[in-house]
């Protein structure tokens, strides 16, 4: 049936506990049990990358200690509704969401012109 932890079942393969993989894993789908996390444990980080038929990477997300990445021709936030809240290409960064708030002690600088149809500042408060 299967060594250790690893069992072959019809479905595919089942693993339980903690495993170590000192090689790349590959596998069609990878899902936790129902109701249960699915974790991933790395001392320096997870990259996950979506490949061609070519094995030729179009997509990398890496999360790691300092920061994460993502790679691609775009980058999209959505609500679980799948209305879109930020978006990102080489082209343009999209901000989706009803309000945008900037709450640094600076505020915002825009170095070139900005249009917006409405400009306004917090009731009670001066617009600076």
């Amino acid at each position: 049936d299967g060594m250790g932890n690893l069992r072959i079942t019809e479905k595919g393969l089942k693993l339980e506990g903690d495993s170590e993989f000192l090689q790349p894993l590959y596998a069609k789908e990878i899902q936790s049990r129902p109701g249960n996390a699915l974790y991933f444990k790395s001392a320096r980080n997870v990259t996950v990358n979506i490949l061609n038929e070519q094995t030729k990477v179009l997509t990398q997300l890496i999360t790691g200690p300092k920061a994460v990445e993502a790679y691609g021709n775009k980058f999209e936030v959505k609500t679980v509704s799948g209305k879109l809240l930020f978006s990102a290409d080489n082209n343009e960064v999209v901000v989706g969401a009803e309000r945008l708030r900037v709450l640094g002690a600076e505020g915002t600088v825009f170095p070139k012109s900005i249009e917006t149809p409405n400009v306004r500042a917090d009731p009670f408060k001066e617009l600076r």
